[in-house]
């Protein structure tokens, strides 16, 4: 059985779509995920934001991280992957704005208590997203940024994905994916536009 490492940053769209293809392709295949949670505003906190707008996705991107930190403290690693479905299809189908209540309400279809959207102005929780997003980075040997994908145990940054393969696209990147996990292939490099996502 080939197993998954996913580590994410849930405001990252790239990182979504590929999350949404390797559930898919996981459950075919029989394969086991394990997700994980790291974070664009730790990778980029030495640096200044190019825009306003890039502040305010760091920004989002550092509260959502204690939210998910938050419901692994509470109901553990188990409760990641629906936090992070619930969370996505709101903001990266339905493109809502990341408030406290779209948060209670993921966090509610995920089946945890709702109040913990508290946490996304809980600040205690920054060393356990700064602890898994290290790992990520360990992981890799190098920064990298959001996905990073782990194949029974050798580790890339990616699939950075332009949109969500199906079908027998699918099927063609999940085997040869797990194929060159075994060989001596080095990178998957972003596209130059970030993918547009439909209910």
């Amino acid at each position: 059985m080939t197993h998954f490492d996913f580590y994410f940053d849930p405001v990252c769209p790239f990182a979504w779509a590929a999350s949404r293809w390797l559930l898919d392709r996981a459950n075919a295949h029989d394969a086991d995920v394990d997700w994980h949670l790291m974070s664009l505003a730790i990778l980029n906190e030495d640096e200044e934001p190019d825009s306003d707008e890039q502040r305010r996705r760091l920004d989002t991107a550092r509260r959502l991280g204690r939210v998910l930190a938050a419901a692994t403290d509470k109901a553990g690693a188990d409760a990641i992957e629906p936090l992070y479905s619930a969370l996505g299809r709101r903001i990266h189908f339905a493109g809502d704005e990341v408030t406290s209540t779209v948060v209670a309400e993921a966090l509610a279809e995920a089946g945890l208590p709702a109040e913990l959207a508290d946490a996304m102005d809980d600040a205690s929780f920054d060393d356990a997203v700064r602890a898994s997003h290290e790992r990520s980075q360990e992981a890799l040997g190098e920064d990298g940024g959001s996905p990073i994908l782990g194949i029974d145990g050798t580790y890339f940054f990616g699939p950075v994905l332009a949109g969500i393969p199906t079908g027998d696209e699918a099927e063609a990147l999940y085997t040869s994916l797990v194929a060159i996990a075994g060989t001596a292939f080095a990178q998957m490099k972003r596209p130059a536009n970030p993918p547009t996502f439909t209910a």
